[in-house]
């Protein structure tokens, strides 16, 4: 039974397996801060434990070629069937191979193991295919000499046929053995629930889970996972709602009539707090930031919703948190109704518009700020043509410094009151600054700093032009991040810190009291934040958010991190993995905790709303004014 033929199939599929280990090792290496806390016993622990992850992800893959090389029938150690075999082998594994080399920088951006979201930004990719490649050189020469060693070192048939070949009744049972052990080494054994992302994290600290799976699995896994699967922990939406500690009534009857004050969000690209100094005893790269908040309201415990700028825009303008593994604007929940701050602020003569310097199209943002109400989108394309050349960054779009001195004075072409949204991007990798400033910010110690250095720079004169227009004195300001980006302070190296961007309400006229900057808030929190501040009624507030102005509300951040759901507050962090296991820490320092039941209570009813009202296309409660 273990004749030539099997013996050279698994010395085949074991060159993949040692592939798998070593990039698993690369994964390590390159994302090493993020798994440091873990000693050396768990970390071999986690190398040990992606064998079933790797063995599942391989045995799917090479299937047919499985199936193919102990087909009982025929001479398999034909040349010219060897030689099939062996394109078939290559060419199936090269573009997962590819994936996981990727995911050795891309888990950067992410947090988590790639899936079939790629899908959703190949435009952007091949926008940026030249660039990046560029870039990531050193990885597009890695993936190659691992090809190159994937055919070099690809066991080659014997010569000549063996003299005596294994019977045909036992090379079809064989076969059948086989596909019997293939399917139990997909499932990852014999348990009850075949193998899925979330089995991965079963060692402390959880971050290893990372370490464990591999980026082909993740994908695979993925792909054909349209629709989010209902959770039914409350039977009733009066329980839901009791458990959510929302109450949709707040938004209906505001004690006041509307205030007509403009509002400007500005989303910083990769303003990680780690990189800001207010938020870290003056240490940082932020100046001007720096100064705003102390003239506005800095938030000390502030999560973004998601870990990609396309996770942002939802959370900001929408209240909408990303609680899936899809981007809401690529997911097949897209053309749910959603009602944004744009949709509401129309209603009550507000113009409308958002603006962001890149090509227009990049991450769907043209099109997601259409159905956030926003009237009108600025990008590349609306830029002055006689300026475009000059101010282009070379990869992206406009420069922040030129692009925020446009925004500036565009604005003061706009009917008051007006809404908009202001996204940067000069400290988007590859963190481009323009030539006249090199040398002139702080280098710091990841490559990112100088430019967010260059973009805080970018800000202080947006707002030193901003002051000197007419709308300026009647404008509220919002600043925030889309996501984080690297770390290398160890106290942001955890899953919080993977998550903490700045939050500044900032008004020039106006100090804004009664306002708690210690309370743990979120991106979610905007719209109901504006919507309390502007006193407009709104029946479309969604539950996730709270405003940071009611100080009856004891606030809080929610996220999910491919694996789990976790619910920030002040009190206490709850975790709740995709298969309904609950686990609870202590905040800031994440060290394990008694499982706080009311929070977890809390979070399974977000989660229930969430998946189930996404499904339903039923997001909203409505309430009677």
């Amino acid at each position: 039974m273990f004749d030539s033929s099997f013996k050279l199939l698994c010395r085949r599929l074991g060159l993949v397996l040692a592939l798998y280990m070593l990039l698993r090792l690369l994964f390590y290496i390159f994302n090493y801060s993020i798994f440091s806390e873990a000693g050396f016993g768990q970390t071999i622990l986690a190398f040990l434990h992606g064998l079933r992850f790797d063995i599942a992800a391989i045995i799917i893959i090479n299937g047919l070629f499985i199936l193919l090389s102990l087909f009982p029938v025929g001479n398999t150690f034909h040349p010219t069937f060897q030689k099939v075999l062996k394109w078939l082998f290559i060419l199936t594994n090269a573009p997962f191979i590819a994936l996981a080399v990727v995911d050795v920088e891309f888990f950067n951006f992410i947090g988590r193991r790639s899936t079939n979201e790629l899908f959703n930004i190949t435009n952007d990719i091949e926008a940026q295919i030249g660039q990046l490649a560029s870039y990531y050189w050193y990885l597009v020469v890695g993936f190659i000499i691992l090809l190159i060693a994937l055919i070099k070192l690809y066991p080659a048939a014997p010569k000549h046929t063996p003299a005596n070949p294994t019977p045909l009744w036992l090379r079809s049972l064989r076969l059948l053995l086989v596909i019997a052990f293939s399917i139990l080494g997909i499932r990852g054994g014999a348990q009850l629930k075949p193998l899925r992302d979330s089995h991965a994290f079963v060692l402390q600290p959880p971050a290893l889970g990372h370490l464990s799976l591999n980026s082909p699995f993740t994908f695979i896994k993925s792909i054909g996972k349209a629709k989010l699967e209902e959770k039914h922990y409350f039977a009733t939406d009066e329980e839901l709602l009791a458990a959510l500690h929302f109450n949709p009534k707040q938004y209906t009857q505001p004690a006041q009539p509307p205030v007509k004050e403009n509002v400007v969000i500005i989303i910083l690209e990769s303003f990680a707090s780690e990189y800001v100094g207010a938020l870290n005893n003056g240490e940082g790269y932020t100046p001007f930031l720096d100064s705003l908040a102390s003239a506005g309201v800095l938030f000390q415990n502030n999560f973004a919703n998601g870990r990609k700028s396309i996770e942002g825009l939802p959370s900001v303008l929408s209240g909408l948190p990303s609680l899936m593994l899809d981007p809401y604007i690529a997911s097949p929940y897209q053309s749910n109704k959603l009602y944004s701050l744009g949709n509401i602020l129309q209603e009550y003569g507000y113009r409308t518009a958002f603006f962001h310097g890149a090509v227009n199209g990049t991450m769907g943002f043209n099109n997601f700020s259409k159905v956030a109400g926003m009237q009108e989108y600025y990008g590349l394309d609306e830029y002055p043509s006689e300026l475009r050349e000059r101010n282009f960054d070379g990869q992206w779009g406009i420069f922040d410094e030129p692009y925020l001195q446009y925004v500036a004075k565009e604005l003061n072409d706009f009917q008051q009151p007006f809404f908009t949204t202001l996204f940067t991007l000069s400290s988007h990798q590859p963190y481009t600054i323009p030539t006249k400033h090199k040398g002139r910010f702080p280098k710091g110690e990841l490559e990112i700093h100088e430019s967010i250095g260059y973009a805080d720079h970018a800000l202080r004169e947006f707002f030193k032009t901003a002051s000197q227009q007419p709308w300026y004195h009647n404008t509220l300001f919002i600043l925030t991040a889309d996501h984080t980006q690297k770390s290398i302070k160890p106290a942001y190296q955890n899953e919080l810190g993977a998550y903490r961007v700045p939050l500044i309400i900032f008004h020039p006229a106006k100090q804004l009291e009664g306002v708690n900057p210690q309370q743990v808030t979120q991106q979610a929190d905007i719209m109901p934040s504006l919507m309390d501040y502007l006193y407009i009624p709104t029946q479309h507030v969604l539950p996730f958010g709270h405003s940071v102005f009611d100080s009856s509300q004891p606030g809080g951040a929610i996220f999910f991190n491919g694996n789990s759901y976790f619910l920030v507050q002040q009190q206490g962090v709850t975790e709740l993995t995709t298969d309904d296991q609950v686990k609870s820490y202590t905040f800031p320092e994440m060290a394990p905790a008694p499982v706080n039941e009311a929070q977890a209570y809390q979070l399974k009813a977000y989660v229930q709303y969430f998946r189930n009202k996404m499904r339903a296309n039923d997001l909203y409660f409505f309430a009677e004014k």
